[in-house]
């Protein structure tokens, strides 16, 4: 699988990734891939469009039923359907959760760095920010979970707990052992468990994902959440979905003011279900070509910058590259992006943990990633 766009055509299409810095840079700094959705996507929008059938609807309704088949397919999880909640998108998921499972000045839980909506979150909700960061080894960021109860014991007002897993912006998967720590410690300290696993359909061969409601225990705290937004490009199209563990769960999410929730778009919707429907081996052979991609730009980096240090990611098409040895000051993307031209994600707005990191994207053309890379090279070494 290769990507079929015309890159230089991309900043006049209207897309955030390649508006925001102009043709003058090339952009790796949002987390989309340019790979666009399986056909069946496609069709089905067309469809859509030329039966003029813009009104009111209930695709949403077919939403859980979809997400189940899909669940199953790619994960073994099997799913009731009918605990399926439509929600615009996970971040819109995240904050009813917030809403409906703590209160004013609750603490949140969540590990740095973070995708950064995530470090928001708490003070717009008037709720406490509580770190649980990432520790950095030879071998690559894991997750600290000898900290984890510890952090807990010290503050018995944290009422909830927002795993990102698999990791943005680091790609680290969450091992069985781990999630069942962590549930097990929900359950120890009368948390709930948010896990968004929108990256979880980009898994490599090192790794496994095990969706969290599969964990024992866990159905009776968490509400995962996810979208297929990353997976098949469909960011703009604003649908995603809320996945309560049982229906107690599930009732007290929807206690909420319904306009938390929202309404999935229709356009989204049926983009969601024939992805959803028709995607698997479309969706197994993206994740070769990420691979590919992945093992290509540690590799360049490792033998001709070695200065730019990367760990390989276990999923997502993100590479979190630590510059420090070229000292690029308080704001890395903008150093980086003034000596290259490559517009990256900047560390610092991940929070602690993100100091001298970028975060590049390299889910596009084999091409594109080389001129990327190249321009790094050239604006560095």
């Amino acid at each position: 699988m290769d990507s079929n766009f015309d890159f230089k055509s991309r900043y006049d299409a209207g897309l955030r990734k390649w508006d925001k810095y102009g043709p003058d840079f090339i952009p790796a700094w949002i987390a989309e891939h340019d790979f666009g959705p399986p056909p069946a996507v496609n069709e089905r929008l067309n469809h859509v469009v030329s039966s003029g059938a813009f009104g009111y609807h209930d695709a949403d309704r077919r939403l859980g039923s979809s997400f189940a088949f899909w669940a199953d397919t790619r994960s073994s999880w099997k799913i009731n359907p009918q605990l399926v909640i439509p929600t615009v998108t996970v971040l819109q998921g995240v904050a009813a959760c917030v809403e409906a499972f703590s209160s004013l000045g609750d603490g949140i839980l969540y590990n740095t760095p973070s995708y950064p909506p995530f470090l928001d979150l708490p003070s717009h909700s008037k709720r406490r920010s509580v770190e649980w960061p990432l520790k950095k080894t030879d071998e690559g960021w894991q997750y600290d979970m000898e900290s984890l109860e510890k952090i807990l014991k010290n503050d018995s007002g944290i009422r909830l707990l927002l795993l990102c897993n698999p990791h943005n912006p680091t790609g680290v998967v969450l091992k069985e052992t781990e999630l069942t720590q962590i549930v097990n410690l929900c359950h120890a300290y009368n948390l709930t468990l948010i896990s968004d696993e929108i990256h979880s359909d980009f898994i490599y061969k090192e790794s496994t994902h095990i969706p969290t409601l599969t964990i024992d225990g866990a159905d009776s705290i968490t509400i995962s959440l996810t979208s297929g937004a990353k997976s098949f490009a469909l960011a703009g199209l604003r649908c995603a979905v809320a996945i309560p563990g049982n229906d107690s769960l599930k009732e007290k999410l929807l206690e909420v003011p319904k306009f938390l929730l929202g309404g999935s778009n229709r356009m989204g919707c049926e983009a969601t279900i024939a992805a959803w429907k028709t995607g698997s081996t479309w969706m197994d052979e993206l994740v070769k070509t990420l691979d590919e991609r992945r093992l290509h730009l540690k590799y360049r980096l490792d033998h001709e910058i070695p200065k730019a240090k990367m760990f390989l990611p276990d999923s997502t098409f993100l590479a979190w590259i630590d510059l420090s040895e070229f000292n690029p000051g308080e704001n890395p993307a903008k150093w980086l992006r003034e000596k290259t031209g490559i517009a990256c994600g900047n560390g610092p707005d991940f929070g602690s943990g993100g100091k001298n990191h970028i975060r590049l994207t390299f889910g596009t053309s084999a091409s594109l990633l080389d001129e990327i890379i190249e321009k790094i090279i050239k604006g560095l070494v």
